[in-house]
């Protein structure tokens, strides 16, 4: 790239999976640590902010997905949504879906939307869609002007 990437901030429910994937892709497509990823549900009772990724999945199939394209997520922990980082980035983009939107970010008026299911259990097919899906829709979000 011969300009500085845009920084971005990936928002999912949880920021176990679909963000800590989005950011890891645009970041290593850069060559930067321009992108970040938080979730809109961490840090609630029943999912403490901070917790360590690979401690949360009872399978490898998310992390063997992420290695075989060239990175390790293992120790990203997880990180809440606040309001003033909307303002902090050069584009946001969210996955999260209801009930789990909060009003400061659906009244947002330049959040990019994609519509990437949260799965309820990460095999092997679903991580390999999911990566699929996120790394066409990233490599879209970096070729925009």
């Amino acid at each position: 790239m011969t300009s500085r990437p845009k920084t971005v901030l990936f928002i999912c429910k949880g920021n176990w999976f679909r963000s800590q994937m989005a950011a890891a892709i645009y970041n290593q497509l850069t060559g930067s640590t321009a992108a970040d990823s938080v979730g809109t549900y961490a840090g609630a009772p029943d999912e403490p902010e901070g917790q360590i990724l690979a401690d949360l999945f009872p399978t490898p199939h998310f992390f063997e997905t992420m290695a075989r394209c060239g990175m390790d997520v293992r120790s990203n922990t997880t990180r809440r949504l606040q309001p003033a980082m909307l303002g902090a980035y050069d584009l946001v983009v969210s996955m999260a879906e209801e009930p789990f939107v909060p009003g400061f970010l659906r009244d947002a008026g330049d959040v990019i939307w994609w519509e990437i299911e949260n799965p309820k259990v990460v095999d092997a097919a679903v991580a390999e869609d999911v990566y699929g899906r996120v790394e066409a829709l990233v490599r879209g979000l970096i070729e925009r002007p």
